[in-house]
């Protein structure tokens, strides 16, 4: 069956259940790039966010049978790509305190008197900004104002109260705000 836009992501998912591929194929194109730029963000690594959309699928496949009636698909799916990439810099972290995984990699920061111009430099300066922000701060962030997530699905996905999620996103915003405030001339409040 041709899945349009209009079904439900708890739709496709039921059907999936029931055998329909199709379905689950379109979950995969409709998360695929919003999840991709969430981990690039969450991680500053384009090839393993990548990795971890596929990985993110497969828990999905695995556990699709888990998901309490009812209940919403999207909050979900965040959780386990969130998860993968928190359990990623975990290990990450780790490796660095083993003496044979001593390879540091380069960061590309923006020189800090940089001219701001084309589209593609205020990306790389927001993607900058976003980095910046402490690893909570950045995570809800990104989740809110990029993904557009509601505070109730962000705390789901976070494991965090609505309360922790609205202070974390106050200081993000005015952190992202100090960082990019010679974007907007005028300086007007985002």
């Amino acid at each position: 069956m041709a899945w349009t836009r209009e079904a439900s992501d708890e739709t496709l998912l039921a059907a999936y259940g029931d055998g329909d591929v199709t379905a689950f194929e379109a979950l995969f194109r409709r998360y695929q790039e919003p999840l991709h730029r969430h981990l690039t963000r969450m991680l500053n690594d384009r090839d393993l966010a990548e990795d971890l959309v596929i990985e993110t699928f497969q828990r999905l496949h695995v556990h699709r049978t888990e998901l309490r009636a009812n209940a919403a698909v999207r909050p979900w799916v965040y959780t386990i790509a969130n998860n993968l990439a928190r359990n990623r810099r975990s290990r990450e972290r780790l490796a660095r305190w083993l003496p044979l995984a001593a390879v540091d990699r380069e960061r590309r920061v923006e020189p800090a008197g940089a001219a701001v111009g084309s589209g593609d430099e205020v990306q790389r300066r927001v993607a900058a900004a976003l980095a910046a922000l402490p690893e909570r701060q950045r995570e809800a962030c990104s989740l809110r104002l990029v993904d557009d997530l509601s505070l109730e699905d962000i705390a789901r996905v976070t494991g965090a109260s609505v309360g922790t999620v609205k202070s974390r996103l106050f200081y993000g915003q005015r952190r992202l705000r100090e960082l990019l405030a010679d974007l907007d001339p005028e300086g007007r409040e985002p």
